[in-house]
């Protein structure tokens, strides 16, 4: 696995932190054995992203004796920290997130999405024509300051009259597709190879020919989870728009429909780890930043108005590329100068003007865009710090989280803050840092239940009231019965706040790297209690039962995981822990990995990158 960490749903805009959403993929290489679990949560994160990382932590960690900090190496078993995700949900490239507010906060998984991830926000995008016109809020979207060649270049386009303009060669941004031939099924590929023909032929398949060529029948393909179908369909829909095969340098005229196509291609191609296509076919675009990605550019077209035509999260999605091919730095590099735009853009607006500075914005479009940058700017500063991770530089990342905290104005977004410091500190091997940020994380805690109790209805004593006289309402707030009774119960329930699910991964993880693998495991079991249905908890339980040397109950930690929630539980990353599991439990695991594959075929679409790795067959 190469799930890289993000942040994007680890911080959301609810109020009320869910379980532990956190890391995706916190280690460099995971163990060749029992791997994490990867679930990417459709807004995750991403989430947020985000969402401080992709959904779900994961770290090797090997027994050591009990000292204040220790070394965390690549070896088995791989504990995960990722709440579930709902069973209809698309799976998405969970280090990339879409806008989120000035202040990070949890998001739940289980509530409505307000901030989805690049994958869903490419799919709205889609339909971006039949949105209302704002022009104020179009105005902050595609805000962007050009660099000083760029904006020469785009005076001379405004200036020039109709039909004399000819923009050089080397100005011009020319994308062109570099996949010549159809992606294919790779579930139906396996599923004929090792079930045959006949068993493979029940298992419906969705190609591109078979929905509309428009964007309509992208969202489609998106939402149903044929996710090489769509990137087939991308590649035709590029075509119509000159921008395909064998046009790669070649001039082209950029639209906002053409940049979103593109941007819905890279996502789902990262979704599917087709990294080193993608990079090839982002490398014409370079940093986004050449006159023609800007509506200047086009004056006949686009009339007066201004910014760029580029999607903040395609600007993203091109600045981390590198990560995932190795290239750490300089993803960083990128990264630091969409976050030094930002910041003047920022700085140009808490002065009253424009993102470019050029001109004045109202009070209230002010208080709009800065809102939406500083969104922006946590974004950045998100992804900033994995790639500080992937280059293992942790105390950079624990700096920017630190400051995050800082930032936050709220109990919880603290909490959350705190509780991706504890982890990144984990991740480090200091175990003293991480037992102090998780102690912070707890307090928080505290906090967030002694404000919920103080704004709680407190007519408690009208509980005798309500079993004496059922028909009197209360006197103190004028409830019904019913409702002050449970509200009662409620107040004294948050007189006793517990840990939710999130403190006791937290508290596991910490185990774990003590080498307590029992404690670990009743953790872990109280964090079960709370979601039963929490694929992240069933995973670590099995972590932690194999290290205490229980192979057939790990085993059976996760087949029921799967088998109660079958779309859920079959993803790639708790395949490939089973799949090792039935591989230490006995050399004769074939007909249990066909297994497997048959529930792929009924339960699951196109969306796992690699069927063959996930079940290790040969």
């Amino acid at each position: 696995m190469d799930n890289k960490p993000s942040l994007s749903q680890y911080f959301g805009d609810k109020e009320v932190p869910p379980a532990s959403q956190f890391f995706d993929e916190i280690g460099t290489s995971p163990s060749d054995m029992i791997q994490s679990i990867y679930l990417g949560e459709t807004e995750g994160i991403q989430t947020t992203t985000a969402n401080l990382f992709p959904q779900n932590m994961s770290s090797s960690f090997t027994p050591h004796k009990m000292t204040d900090e220790l070394t965390f190496n690549n070896v088995v078993p791989t504990v995960s920290t990722s709440a579930s995700v709902p069973a209809t949900s698309l799976p998405d490239p969970s280090t990339f997130f879409d806008t989120i507010g000035p202040e990070p906060q949890i998001m739940s998984s289980k509530s409505g999405i307000t901030h989805p991830t690049i994958l869903t926000e490419a799919m709205d995008g889609l339909s971006i024509k039949n949105q209302p016109v704002d022009k104020e809020a179009d105005r902050r979207r595609d805000a962007w300051i050009p660099n000083d060649e760029a904006k020469k270049t785009l005076m001379k386009a405004q200036s020039s009259p109709k039909g004399s303009f000819f923009p050089e060669r080397e100005v011009l941004t020319m994308p062109g597709l570099i996949l010549e031939e159809e992606l294919a099924d790779a579930l139906q590929e396996v599923a004929v190879k090792y079930l045959g023909v006949s068993s493979a032929g029940s298992r419906g398949v969705v190609r591109a020919e078979h929905v509309s060529r428009d964007e309509a029948g992208l969202r489609e393909l998106l939402r149903t989870g044929y996710l090489r179908a769509a990137i087939n369909l991308t590649a035709v829909l590029l075509t119509a728009a000159g921008q395909g095969v064998g046009r790669m340098h070649r001039p082209t005229k950029h639209t906002p429909r053409s940049l979103q196509l593109w941007l819905t291609r890279f996502a789902v191609m990262s979704r599917i780890k087709l990294y080193d296509t993608l990079v090839k076919e982002a490398e014409p675009f370079g940093d986004l930043n050449k006159p023609d990605m800007f509506y200047e550019f086009y004056p006949e077209t686009y009339e007066n108005r201004s910014g760029s035509l580029v999607p903040f999260s395609l600007r993203l999605l091109v600045a981390e590329l590198p990560q995932h091919v190795g290239k750490p730095e300089e993803a960083l590099d990128r990264l630091y100068a969409i976050f030094g735009a930002v910041q003047t853009m920022l700085a140009n607006l808490r002065e009253g003007k424009t993102e470019d500075g050029t001109s004045t914005v109202t009070e209230q479009d002010k208080v709009e865009s800065i809102r939406l940058w500083a969104g922006r700017e946590t974004r950045v500063l998100h992804s900033i710090v994995n790639c500080s991770l992937a280059m293992k530089d942790y105390r950079q990342a624990a700096r920017i989280v630190w400051e995050l905290q800082e930032a936050c104005g709220s109990a919880a977004a603290r909490r959350a803050a705190s509780s991706a410091l504890c982890r990144v500190w984990l991740r480090a091997g200091h175990l003293r840092a991480a037992r102090a940020c998780l102690q912070l994380a707890q307090e928080a805690r505290h906090h967030i239940w002694r404000r919920r109790r103080a704004t709680t209805c407190e007519c408690v004593v009208c509980i005798v009231c309500i079993v004496q006289e059922p028909a009197r309402r209360c006197a103190a707030c004028g409830s019904a019965p019913g409702t002050c009774l449970q509200l009662a119960q409620e107040a004294r329930h948050h007189i006793c706040p517990t840990p939710d699910v999130r403190e006791y991964v937290d508290l596991g993880l910490i185990d774990i790297a003590l080498g307590k693998y029992q404690d670990a495991y009743n953790n872990f079991a109280r964090a079960a209690d709370q979601e039963p249905t929490n694929i992240m908890v069933a995973n670590n339980l099995s972590v932690c039962l194999l290290y205490m040397g229980r192979l057939k109950e790990a085993i059976t930690v996760l087949q029921k995981a799967i088998n109660s929630d079958p779309e859920r539980g079959l993803n790639e990353s708790l395949l490939i822990n089973l799949c090792t599991l039935y591989e230490l439990e006995s050399s004769k695991t074939n007909e249990k990995k066909l297994n497997l594959l048959r529930m792929l075929c009924k339960y699951k679409s196109d969306t796992i990158p690699n069927v063959l790795e996930c079940l290790k067959l040969s």
